[in-house]
């Protein structure tokens, strides 16, 4: 995995085995931060895709993998609000059925004086202002956070290896 085009250096991978999909799914962690759109980009660029969360469990596993290696800040998911108000994986289309909500949120506070746009994108993890790492925030898609890209491919075990 390259990043060099994006002038991307500071990236950790890892690799989770989703058993109930008997598929891996295979996170870049990027922590030069870039607005939501850019991530976007920057993913789809190096043959991924901005992270999707489908599920707590998979929330969990990232959180702790992203907890456990020291890293504290939130990140970008793949999710945005539509003018239906409700949320979308932009990497899919499909509309986000499974939250993990912070209490209060998503809140659309217009924090930006000078776009009042709203907050209509999806952060993993606010450590450092919620006892709840896991928890996901809506956030301005134009602030600068890091962000994780995912790939899915299937995984065989050595001995189903003809």
């Amino acid at each position: 995995m390259v990043f060099i085009r994006n002038n991307i250096t500071s990236v950790v991978v890892f690799v989770v085995l989703s058993f109930e999909f008997a598929t891996c799914q295979k996170y870049v962690v990027v922590k030069e931060p870039a607005n939501w759109f850019q991530s976007l980009i920057n993913c789809k660029s190096a043959g991924m895709e901005l992270a999707s969360v489908n599920s707590k469990e998979e929330t969990n596993r990232l959180q702790k993998f992203l907890t456990d290696n020291g890293y504290k800040a939130g990140y970008w998911l793949a999710g945005t609000k539509l003018g239906d108000g409700q949320y979308y994986w932009a990497t899919t289309g499909a509309k986000v059925v499974y939250t993990n909500w912070l209490v209060g949120q998503p809140d659309d506070a217009k924090m930006d004086y000078n776009n009042n746009e709203g907050e209509h994108c999806i952060q993993l993890g606010m450590p450092t202002y919620s006892p709840e790492p896991n928890g996901w925030n809506d956030v301005g898609c134009h602030s600068h956070l890091p962000y994780i890209c995912q790939s899915s491919e299937i995984c065989y075990e050595s001995n189903d290896i003809l």
